[in-house]
């Protein structure tokens, strides 16, 4: 999707579904919602008590303070559902950088005169803002956000006004800035990283403009400890355009934190260096010294050479960086973006190897993935990670945890010829059969049945390790017997449940159980009769890893003695009797 009138469609179905989901809320909150929810915290039973939208709200749509990021984020918004884009005011988009300086600076009157006839709410919210901000350290995010059009002389003058301060950011987004950030949302890109600037060391920046793509890039050197810091203020949100996550401790990373340590002179000259990509870029003088000023910074390119700089904290290194701006205010411009990122991804990050998967951790059915199994408290991995750290990061609030990878062997052997499993992962993830197994029509309820029965097909293949080979085969056996009724609704979401809760369910799988015991027991002596290929005895590794090996299981199935299949069919039918007698 990458239509304008397409994406602002979204927007206006996201917001109604909001309004669905809180009927006390009108459209302009349920959009400060929507915002909010897709681009600052996806959460919203969290952030619906940041909504105002009150009398005497003093211009303050929502406030929002994240005490994890040590940010206060205020809202202004400006719902405008009209095709012609009005423009908005002046005074209004200045307003909430005159708010922001009042909330920050020193003048005490200044700041009570604003609480004056504030709504009780309001006013205790600004006074915690004020305090977190000013004594412990806080930053404030003033965020314009509108479905009209602002000017860019209006938009500078607000950015003017909080300049002087170091702890403020003002970002304004107009429509078209909105729709951009939805299709980032739909590709897993989202909340958007804050301005930031990248403080140049010394002043040597070369500086490259193309007239044919209308690129802007610019290298130069930056403290290694800056280049830490940034990750340590904003967090992995830097990285969302990358396709994997951080690595932990690979003979790359471990010969960099070497160097950090015993070396850190010679670090610019053994490392790769960074590569961002941004929509914006702006040099500014600071002081003594210059600063790219950035809008929507991504690094797509060293993010293992970032966190290393994050724990080495106090080093003196300096590191290569590469900012590419990227222009894509249209629809064209914005393929162009993904195409041309891509492309830098596949051909700069081949330190530490990129394989199949990885090219398609931020494809739109892995996002979209994402945030569905989330909301089952599942999380998805979409992208290559250290596994210790992910546990560290996510298992307190996640119960179960699926990678793609797993995911991709679980439905490609009950959709596929099993054999394109045995082949590898980097097989599920080619374009010929990728499609087949990541459906954009499937729901992710949907992939939890499939993730659910190859768990419980896993834990037969244990009981002998000769099972393990015959495991996909005998998962695409079960799922043309059953899949057409488990599919349904119910059943799927019953089937979740009742293997959520194994251990207080046993009674309602164990029919399952016994036709798992009967088909691993078919296959082995489907293996021991047709062992023998072309004069040659196949042990079961090989032998399992043939070509349509499910068609022959099948006409091997149905020359079975009568009573076993109809054993096998009672079973059916009381699984599913059991099942859909379970109370959940």
């Amino acid at each position: 999707m990458n239509n304008n009138n397409d994406l602002f469609s979204s927007i206006k179905k996201f917001v109604g579904e909001l309004m669905g989901k809180y009927p006390t809320l009108s459209p302009d909150n349920a959009f400060i919602l929507w915002f909010l929810q897709a681009f600052i915290l996806d959460d919203d039973k969290d952030i619906v008590k940041a909504i105002k939208g009150v009398s005497r709200d003093k211009g303050i749509d929502a406030i929002f303070i994240d005490d994890k990021a040590r940010v206060v984020f205020v809202i202004q918004g400006k719902y405008r559902l009209s095709a012609s884009v009005p423009s908005e005011q002046r005074s209004d988009v200045i307003a909430l950088a005159q708010l922001g300086c009042t909330i920050v600076d020193d003048d005490n009157a200044a700041f009570k005169a604003l609480l004056n006839k504030a709504d009780e709410k309001i006013r205790h919210e600004l006074e915690e803002a004020r305090v977190n901000i000013r004594k412990k350290g806080y930053r404030l995010n003033l965020k314009f956000v509108t479905t009209g059009k602002v000017s860019p002389v209006h938009r500078e003058e607000a950015e003017s006004i909080v300049d002087r301060l170091s702890n403020i950011t003002y970002q304004c987004f107009s429509r078209i800035e909105l729709l951009r950030l939805m299709q980032d949302y739909i590709e897993g890109a989202a909340p958007p990283v804050p301005n930031i600037q990248l403080p140049v060391r010394g002043k040597e920046v070369f500086k490259r403009y193309d007239s044919t793509t209308g690129i802007t890039s610019w290298i130069f050197t930056m403290a290694a400890k800056e280049v830490g810091d940034i990750f340590s203020d904003i967090g992995v949100r830097l990285f969302a355009r990358n396709i994997r996550g951080f690595l932990g401790n690979t003979s790359i990373n471990k010969g960099m934190q070497t160097t950090l340590t015993e070396e850190p002179e010679l670090f610019w000259y053994f490392n790769n260096g960074i590569t961002i990509v941004c929509d914006e870029a702006k040099l500014v003088s600071k002081g003594a010294g210059d600063n790219l000023k950035v809008s929507n910074a991504q690094i797509i390119n060293g993010q293992q050479t970032t966190r290393s700089l994050a724990i080495h904290t106090k080093t003196k290194a300096e590191v290569l960086v590469k900012l590419v701006e990227i222009p894509r205010s249209s629809s064209d411009g914005h393929n162009r973006y993904n195409h041309i990122v891509s492309e830098i991804v596949s051909a700069t990050n081949w330190q530490n190897a990129i394989s199949q998967p990885d090219l398609k951790a931020n494809d739109g059915q892995q996002v979209r993935l994402e945030r569905e199994l989330r909301k089952h408290n599942y999380l998805y991995l979409r992208k290559r990670a250290n596994k210790a750290e992910v546990k560290k990061n996510n298992s307190w609030y996640y119960e179960w945890i699926i990678t793609k990878e797993d995911l991709a062997k679980a439905v490609g052997a009950c959709v596929l010829d099993p054999y394109e499993v045995r082949l590898g992962k980097d097989r599920l993830f080619m374009d010929d059969v990728y499609g087949d197994i990541f459906n954009e029509d499937r729901p992710a309820s949907e992939y939890l049945t499939f993730f659910w029965l190859n768990r419980l097909m896993r834990h037969h293949a244990i009981v002998d390790s000769r099972r393990g080979y015959a495991r996909y085969l005998v998962l695409n056996f079960l799922w043309s017997k059953i899949g057409k009724q488990l599919r349904l609704i119910d059943n799927r979401e019953k089937f979740r449940k009742v293997c959520e809760r194994l251990k207080k369910s046993l009674r309602i799988i164990q029919p399952l159980d016994k036709m798992a015991e009967l088909a691993f027991t078919a296959s082995m002596a489907f293996y021991r009769k047709n062992k023998i290929i072309d004069g040659k005895v196949n042990d079961e590794s090989s032998f399992f890893r043939h070509k349509k090996l499910h068609i022959e299981f099948e006409k091997f199935w149905n020359k079975l003695p009568a009573g076993k299949r109809k054993q096998f069919e009672k079973l059916t039918k009381e699984f599913f009797a059991r099942l859909g007698a379970a109370e959940l």
